[in-house]
């Protein structure tokens, strides 16, 4: 796969693309189904099919290396990108003709972000999309998530582990019974 067919990505010297699709067309079945129940009423049915088919074509996704990439946008251009190290989760779904024709939903969670920040709508086996995705992301995961001496994986929370915030609880818990004991004394 080449970056060449790609004008709107810029890669580092070192990036590769791993995987790249777009959306499938099957995918947008129902739309271009209303479509064409809407082509009496004024023609607005071909104006929705239009439509479906401009955003088909002009959405791409691509994950390198580095990050997961995904470009949309008929008249403008919006690429929005997530590097792997911060990946929180993956997921997919597929409906009931998803699963038929084997295409779904691929779905990515960052790291504080609240719920699915990026979504690869109507792609081709979405399980291998998201398998090849976790793949790559899993090679690029911070260094602080390997586990520990004591094979757990500390957990960072703005460069603490877990573990170092626990003990600071501890402590801090000490010098509030010792300085509740001290009033009383009082």
């Amino acid at each position: 796969m080449s970056a060449a067919a790609y004008d709107w990505l810029t890669l580092e010297p070192d990036e590769e693309i791993v995987w790249s699709g777009e959306p499938e067309l099957l995918g947008y079945a129902w739309v271009f189904v209303v479509g064409v129940v809407l082509i009496p009423l004024f023609g607005v049915g071909f104006v929705i099919i239009a439509s479906a088919y401009l955003t088909v074509k002009n959405t791409a996704y691509v994950i390198t290396t580095d990050s997961v990439f995904k470009k949309t946008g008929v008249l403008s251009r919006q690429i929005t990108d997530i590097g792997h190290e911060n990946i929180q989760d993956t997921g997919y779904r597929q409906s009931f003709v998803g699963r038929h024709y084997d295409f779904g939903t691929v779905q990515v969670s960052t790291a504080g972000g609240s719920g699915v920040e990026m979504s690869l709508d109507y792609v081709a086996d979405p399980l291998a999309v998201q398998s090849q995705l976790d793949s790559v992301a899993t090679k690029k995961a911070p260094a602080d998530a390997s586990a520990d001496r004591n094979g757990r994986n500390p957990v960072r929370i703005d460069g603490a582990t877990l573990d170092e915030l626990v003990e600071e609880m501890q402590a801090t818990r000490k010098a509030l019974e010792s300085i509740e004991r001290r009033l009383k004394d009082e």
